[in-house]
């Protein structure tokens, strides 16, 4: 788009670790850099009302050095300096809530918490600078769930997704092998993953996910408590996560109200059947086949089961098919042609 791009990310997205982790550059694409602080640099207790004062700092100094025209965040709820008006900020919404503060079953057995989170909850409810910029999201679910908490509408640009294309023979000798792909943290809802695996022995179930410093007590728990049948790829790399995605057949999902999913999408174009909750944009935005999307454990695991026995070649290369509406090259050509059109139209 002819335009320079400026970052602001708690890590310096170096070529050599990126392309380990998730196979991309994205420093050759930057023209400048501001460092924010980590999750694990501040204190915990208090840190989601840190990560909203640092934004507005960071955000600013971001702003300062480099004179930007406009600003795309990305991140959760932020304040931004007024010196860039509502006019000139995209805010790209992953979810208009937080869900490390709202995880309905802590808030329930935990009355500190909820004290802890009514102050950062009336913030963000009238954030009204930042629900005045434009909105983008990353699924028609998000955009409904954004009216709901906003009543703001939002334009949906579906996210970019990692696109595979190495040959199925590897599957058609596996049998018994499930992979699950996504972050080590409570809201992945791992623990259903590790109860289904114990109900069914005789299935391989292999956890790829990465690990932040302050999510490893979790991280323990949940290996402590798996069975034989689960191994455990944490912080896996690019060449990792790829060994087993050609291997598996099926990819079993926990998330319940998923914002999007892209490890739906990935497996996918891994030629891999996903199986996911009954909710969020597995089946608002029909990522996922209906056949193959679970209300409670007993229907997961006949899904499963029914998945590993009716995968075909054939199969996989429809589904990776489809995987390719939500890849990079679409992606950039979905956004290209809105922020010209939103330029001209704010006349930047």
């Amino acid at each position: 788009m002819g335009h320079k791009i400026y970052l602001c990310a708690t890590e310096y997205p170096r070529k050599e670790d990126t392309l380990k982790l998730v196979g991309i550059d994205v420093e050759n694409s930057l023209d400048g850099f501001v460092k924010a602080l980590g999750r694990d640099q501040i204190l915990p207790f208090f840190g989601v009302y840190q990560r909203m004062v640092y934004s507005y700092f960071f955000t600013r100094k971001l702003i300062n050095l480099y004179k930007l025209d406009f600003v795309v965040v990305t991140g959760a709820s932020a304040i931004i300096p007024g010196s860039m008006t509502s006019s000139r900020t995209i805010v790209y919404v992953h979810y208009p809530v937080d869900l490390e503060v709202i995880q309905k079953r802590y808030l329930e057995t935990h009355k500190l918490k909820r004290l802890y989170i009514k102050p950062w909850r009336y913030i963000t409810e009238n954030l009204d600078y930042f629900k005045s910029s434009t909105i983008l999201t990353n699924s028609n679910y998000t955009k409904q769930e954004i009216k709901k908490a906003w009543d703001v509408n939002a334009t949906v640009i579906y996210p970019p997704c990692p696109q595979y294309s190495f040959p199925l023979s590897e599957k058609c000798k596996q049998n018994n092998l499930v992979s699950c792909l996504g972050r080590f943290t409570p809201e992945k809802n791992y623990e259903t993953i590790i109860e289904i695996a114990k109900k069914m022995p005789d299935i391989t179930f292999e956890l790829i996910g990465g690990v932040t410093r302050d999510k490893l007590q979790y991280f323990l728990r949940l290996k402590n408590s798996a069975p034989d049948n689960v191994n455990f790829y944490a912080n896996a790399t690019i060449d990792q996560k790829k060994g087993i995605l050609n291997k598996s057949k099926v990819m079993l999902h926990g998330f319940i109200g998923e914002h999007f999913g892209i490890a739906l999408i990935e497996a996918m174009s891994a030629g891999i059947i996903p199986v996911a909750h009954n909710s969020g944009a597995a089946k608002i935005d029909n990522i996922v086949s209906e056949e193959f999307r679970y209300n409670n454990q007993k229907e997961a695991i006949s899904f499963i089961e029914k998945a590993l026995l009716t995968w075909n070649p054939r199969e996989a290369e429809r589904l990776r098919q489809y995987a390719t509406k939500f890849s990079s090259e679409e992606f950039y050509k979905n956004f290209e042609k809105f922020i010209l059109a939103w330029r001209s139209k704010n006349d930047l």
